[in-house]
């Protein structure tokens, strides 16, 4: 694997920048595998959605688990195992971007988060779950409901 390439249009450091890492001195470096579950993702999912959907910005890609813990991300988050990313588009709507991805992707897990960025996960050994859903606030806290087909194409 190339030092600073994961793919043809993602760079490694896309994955790992991280202001509030930085801030508060946390270090944010995959670990061999997790380098390789980031490539798979880049690869098998980001690069095809790049080629239709055009650009896309990495909001976060990987998270050490201190990092994860600070922000307040999920106990479970696949981000710590460098298996998902928070994306948005450069060009073109957010909900093309979903929809394309969940009509064509061979996702884990996608997310329509509050409608500001979609989190894509994918699993570079075993099979994809396929799970679509939609996070909103309740109370205060993020809950999250499963999305039909029908409701995706409603975005």
């Amino acid at each position: 694997m190339n030092a600073k390439i994961l793919s043809p249009h993602f760079s490694r450091w896309e994955f790992t920048v991280s202001q509030e890492a930085v801030r508060h001195g946390i270090p944010n470096e995959p670990s061999a595998t997790g380098w390789d579950n980031l490539e798979a993702l880049a690869l098998t999912v980001l690069e095809p959605t790049r080629e239709i959907c055009g650009p896309i910005h990495i909001n976060s890609g990987y998270r050490s688990p201190s990092l994860n813990a600070l922000i307040g991300g999920a106990a479970g988050s696949q981000h710590m195992l460098g298996e998902a990313a928070d994306i948005i588009p450069k060009q073109g709507t957010l909900s093309d971007l979903f929809k394309w991805m969940y009509f064509n992707a061979p996702f884990d897990q996608i997310i329509w988060e509050f409608g500001a960025w979609v989190h894509v996960s994918h699993v570079r050994d075993g099979a994809q779950r396929g799970a679509a859903l939609i996070a909103s606030r309740l109370n205060g806290k993020t809950v999250y409901a499963p999305m039909s087909a029908e409701q995706v194409g409603q975005l």
